[in-house]
């Protein structure tokens, strides 16, 4: 199936590892050209020997105001088709574990810095009439994670402004929607697994067979499978949806909208 994203500059945060190197590698195949943003400029580097023209490397800490600005001007002068939200998650913690700095920091990192940005790509996709903003969250938005409550907090409001932007914006051609992932094979989930055994004192093999007795089709999601969603998303096809929260979780979630 040809997604029509041939030759689209598509921002992707977080693009050197995880779910965003899967979206970031899978984008590439359908023929776009990626303005990769995260803070390894090591790894940035790496992927740019790998993809030549079609990978543009951007170091950017999206703790820093400026960097999250100069990103945005780069995406703007790139006239960027859409952009992928994404960076690691705040740390696991339980309520009475954190501080009020540990709850600034995760507002800094999960929330803020996709306001700011969106907030400067909307006048260039307003003027150009369309526009696609795709939010890397979790399944928490839907389904709170026990042991993560700054992730379970921050992404249930960016899933409010979300919804709220789809609507303010929808008859200018912009899409805001969120892709929810649930477990998948990567450093945040392993994170997640030895934080679990070590409040529970649990071997962290019997952790993640726990965790994945949750889910019906009783494993770990493939990155590359939750990339062809995310992409799918993006593209022209796509046109219909918007303002929604898509979980791929292997039908992890028990709400009956998933």
């Amino acid at each position: 199936m040809d997604l029509q994203l041939t030759d689209k500059v598509i921002g992707v945060g977080g693009a050197t590892s995880g779910l965003g190197l899967a979206v970031t590698k899978r984008l590439i195949e359908e023929g776009a050209i990626v303005v990769g943003f995260a803070r390894s400029q090591d790894k940035l580097a790496a992927l740019w020997d790998t993809y030549g023209d079609q990978f543009i490397a951007h170091p950017a800490d999206t703790h820093n105001n400026i960097a999250v600005r100069k990103l945005g001007e780069l995406l703007i002068e790139k006239e960027a088709y859409g952009c992928i939200f994404n960076t690691g998650g705040p740390p696991t913690g339980k309520v009475a574990e954190l501080s009020m700095q540990d709850w600034d920091s995760a507002y800094t990192s999960t929330l803020r810095w996709k306001i700011a940005l969106s907030t400067q790509l909307l006048p260039m996709m307003r003027k150009r009439g369309h526009g696609n903003l795709l939010f890397l969250e979790s399944v928490s938005i839907k389904q709170p994670i026990d042991n993560l409550v700054l992730s379970n907090t921050m992404r249930a409001a960016v899933a409010g402004y979300v919804k709220t932007l789809s609507r303010e914006e929808g008859r200018d051609g912009l899409r805001a929607n969120i892709l929810a992932p649930g477990y998948h094979a990567t450093d945040r989930i392993t994170a997640v697994l030895d934080k679990a055994a070590e409040l529970q004192g649990a071997d962290r093999k019997n952790i993640e067979k726990e965790f994945l007795a949750e889910v019906p089709n009783g494993d770990m999601g493939d990155p590359a499978n939750f990339a062809a969603a995310a992409a799918f998303l993006l593209s022209p096809l796509a046109t219909y949806i918007n303002g929604q929260t898509v979980t791929v979780d292997g039908g992890l979630v028990r709400h009956i909208t998933g």
